[in-house]
């Protein structure tokens, strides 16, 4: 398939509006880089249960097996190993690929010829870090023909760095379980409970958390405690071992949490989601701490921080300092607490659902069926 008429098109998100009847690309391909408990396998599940509400007929592909599998599998979704198996994707098996992440890159460019196949950019600052240290080349990024990106924040630095002809925007989404209520925000024991739950590496900020613990007041460390759930990651062993998150004060670390069960009692036990990281494209942590109606904690380098305005804070990035500020202003305000909580899920509501996802990403299907007329 050859480029046709190909025009800049930045940041294009179309706005909600009518659906088109019946699905345009019936047939859709998923290509995932791992099946890991992490943020982009998560929101592949997510488009791939939208896509199949809406009437598609999808397939699941992973560069490399791992235990998130089986939530696919749990939501019917078989998913098969790539290996050798290019010819016959692009041998008139589907319609259209999404290629999630720029680790399915080289995948994406070699598809992209025969089939149309959005490439699926997850990442935002880190890009050219990810491309360096895992050799892989910046062209997958610049000559992609239908790259998509996750947040303003995120395409505002891919179109700089890398100049992409287009560049259409799909922000995250997430789907609530069925008769999902938000729940109270409830202060237990005379404490506020600042949840993080992300991997244990640098670019997540929680050294940057720790540090802000330490510079609470005593009046507001006492009635403090940072929760922090996420995976360490053997290559991230120096970060995390220095960190020593076991022995700090004021902090519970709960390991990787897989179970949904276990993340939902974290989440409803929170009274503020704290995402401090130095680069996020498009926090689903963020996501989930607005569906739950708890107040947000974000810096400005989160691709998701449009949730916390009215339903939490904004700092800095990388300021211990802004971040304490922050949490003793909301300890201090505890019954504030509550109304951010109510506001960032009226944001979820309205710029996170999947059914305004599915308007969106509609909308690019029928302008890539456009330009192959």
């Amino acid at each position: 398939m050859g480029r046709k008429n190909r025009t800049e098109v930045k940041s294009g998100v179309p706005k909600t509006g009518d659906r088109t009847e019946g699905p345009e690309f019936r047939r859709i391909l998923l290509l995932s880089h791992e099946m890991t408990y992490t943020g982009a396998p998560n929101s592949l599940l997510n488009v791939a249960r939208v896509l199949r509400r809406h009437g598609h007929r999808v397939t699941v592909y992973t560069l490399a097996d791992g235990p998130f599998k089986k939530e696919f599998h749990r939501r019917g979704f078989r998913v098969r190993i790539l290996r050798a198996e290019l010819p016959r994707i692009s041998g008139g098996r589907y319609d259209l690929v999404i290629a999630n992440t720029i680790f399915c890159g080289r995948q994406a460019q070699e598809l992209q010829e025969k089939i149309p196949t959005l490439l699926y950019i997850r990442e935002a600052q880190n890009l050219p870090d990810i491309i360096r240290d895992c050799n892989l080349d910046e062209a997958y990024v610049r000559y992609a023909y239908y790259p998509v990106c996750v947040s303003a924040y995120a395409g505002r630095f891919i179109s700089r760095t890398y100049c992409p002809e287009r560049l259409w925007m799909l922000p995250n989404f997430l789907i609530p379980p069925l008769l999902f209520r938000p729940g109270e925000n409830r202060i237990r024991g005379g404490k506020v409970h600042f949840l993080i739950a992300a991997t244990i590496e640098q670019r997540k900020g929680i050294a940057v958390a720790a540090e802000a613990m330490n510079l609470l007041s005593p009046a507001a460390a006492e009635r403090a405690v940072l929760d922090i759930a996420g995976r360490k990651p053997e290559w991230a062993r120096d970060y995390w071992e220095e960190l020593k998150l076991e022995e700090n004060p004021g902090i519970v670390y709960h390991g990787e949490v897989t179970g949904h069960r276990k993340k939902r009692r974290l989440f409803r036990n929170a009274n503020v989601i704290l995402v401090p990281s130095f680069d996020e494209s498009c926090s689903l942590t963020a996501l989930e701490g607005a569906m739950y109606g708890r107040a947000l904690l974000v810096t400005e380098n989160v691709g998701a921080n449009y949730l916390a305005r009215g339903g939490g804070l904004i700092v800095p990035t990388g300021s211990a300092k802004a971040l304490a500020e922050a949490m003793e202003f909301l300890i201090e305000n505890r019954s504030l607490l509550g109304e951010m909580g109510r506001q960032a899920h009226e944001n979820f509501c309205r710029m996170a659902s999947a059914d305004d996802y599915y308007t969106r990403l509609t909308e690019i299907f029928r302008k890539i069926r456009e330009e192959q007329r």
